[in-house]
């Protein structure tokens, strides 16, 4: 059983808006391409005989969702492989007809995995499309000393030109010293602000100083807190938060430990979106004293799917692995982080393999895994070799 076609492939052109995943790997020609079709059907003859023929209609589809979800397990099942487990997939367990996606054992050790899919479109932040579409698109300004406090006071009929926008905030934040400005002792309209209008459209910003040990890092995310009176961290947490909702109590007690891995197609999300997550959503608050001053306190929401406020939730879900815009051609150079439960039922063995995110004493700590993707999963380096549409 084989996944892809039995064919001479004279078609090297990139992929068009029409094709999906599959079809796009099925007809691509060149050396490149026949290495990533190489390890997906070497990845595929080692996955357990009876889930094979799912996968292969799954890997087949022309739903990208259905082939990537595929892909994915297909993924799960070689990492495991490859750190020296034996895998069952789809266990039966005790008490349920239903079934996680593995059971990895090794050394007398069991621990449970299953694969969840999150979406970016199941990530909204904001009230309507339109407005979403402001936030990623301001998401990607430069700002590395300064968050953006976003008011949309009013919302206009078409789309906002955001381009514009964006180079018009990144002149004025490049304007603005953060050692002039504080969050203590102030209230938002003594931040620096400026006022965009434009289309019907009129957006008011702040901007908010980061924390001296946060600034001047290229590429952070500029969004701070969006208007509406909950002073709220925008981040790209729903489309995570919604896979993992109905997962921690669905096999009821394993007696083990659990992992949930999360595939997750956003472009934007990062450490700072999977830590409000998982430990509660960062927010901002504005606090007035008996004197009528004003001050700023940074603290977390109850609102994690592991924080509670006052105790720690889902401690049956021992660790939740987070796979970010996972792709056959790119597994040697993309590394991913498995989040370990600060207190769970069943203490997780260390997955050497992935990046590992350990919380104690109130910090996070990340520790790196010591080899290279390419090492763990036997390739070369680099890998694939070549270029994928090399020039005539």
């Amino acid at each position: 059983m084989t996944i892809f076609s039995a064919t001479i492939r004279t078609d090297a052109s990139p992929r068009s808006h029409g094709d999906s995943q599959f079809q796009f790997l099925d007809r691509v020609s060149g050396p490149y391409w026949d290495q990533v079709r190489g390890l997906i059907e070497d990845w595929f003859c080692r996955l357990c005989p009876e889930a094979q023929a799912d996968v292969r209609g799954r890997l087949r589809s022309t739903d990208d969702r259905q082939s990537k979800g595929a892909f994915f397990e297909l993924y799960l099942h070689e990492c495991l492989l490859r750190m020296g487990y034996s895998v069952t997939c789809h266990p039966e367990v005790d008490g349920t007809s239903r079934r996680p996606d593995f059971l990895a054992e090794k050394d007398g050790r069991r621990i449970y995995v299953e694969a969840r899919s999150a979406s970016s479109s199941d990530a909204a932040v904001g009230k309507s499309a339109r407005v979403n579409a402001v936030y990623e698109s301001l998401d990607r300004l430069d700002s590395p000393n300064f968050f953006l406090w976003i008011d949309v006071a009013r919302q206009g009929d078409a789309p906002l030109r955001a381009r514009p926008l964006r180079g018009r905030l990144e002149k004025w934040l490049a304007g603005l010293d953060p050692d002039d400005h504080t969050l203590v002792g102030k209230r938002r309209d003594d931040l620096p602000g400026v006022t965009h209008e434009d289309a019907g459209w009129r957006i008011e910003f702040r901007a908010l100083p980061r924390s001296p040990e946060a600034r001047g890092r290229r590429g952070a995310r500029p969004l701070g807190i969006f208007g509406g009176g909950d002073a709220q961290l925008v981040h790209d947490v729903e489309g995570l938060r919604g896979a993992l909702a109905d997962k921690g109590s669905a096999y009821g007690s394993l007696g083990a430990p659990f992992v949930i891995a999360v595939a997750s197609s956003s472009n934007f999300l990062d450490d700072d979106d999977v830590l409000n997550a998982l430990y509660g959503t960062e927010v901002v608050e504005f606090r007035t004293f008996a004197d009528g001053t004003e001050s700023t306190v940074r603290t977390r929401k109850p609102d994690g799917y592991w924080f509670g406020g006052d105790r720690w939730d889902h401690r049956g879900v021992s660790a939740v692995l987070v796979v970010k815009n996972l792709h056959p051609a790119f597994v040697g150079r993309q590394q991913h982080t498995i989040w370990e439960h600060p207190d769970p039922e069943h203490a997780v063995d260390a997955f050497p393999m992935w990046r590992r995110a350990v919380s104690g004493s109130g910090n996070m700590t990340f520790v790196e895994s010591e080899r290279s993707q390419t090492d763990w999963f036997g390739l070369g380096e680099p890998w694939p070799v070549g270029k994928p549409f090399p020039r005539d």
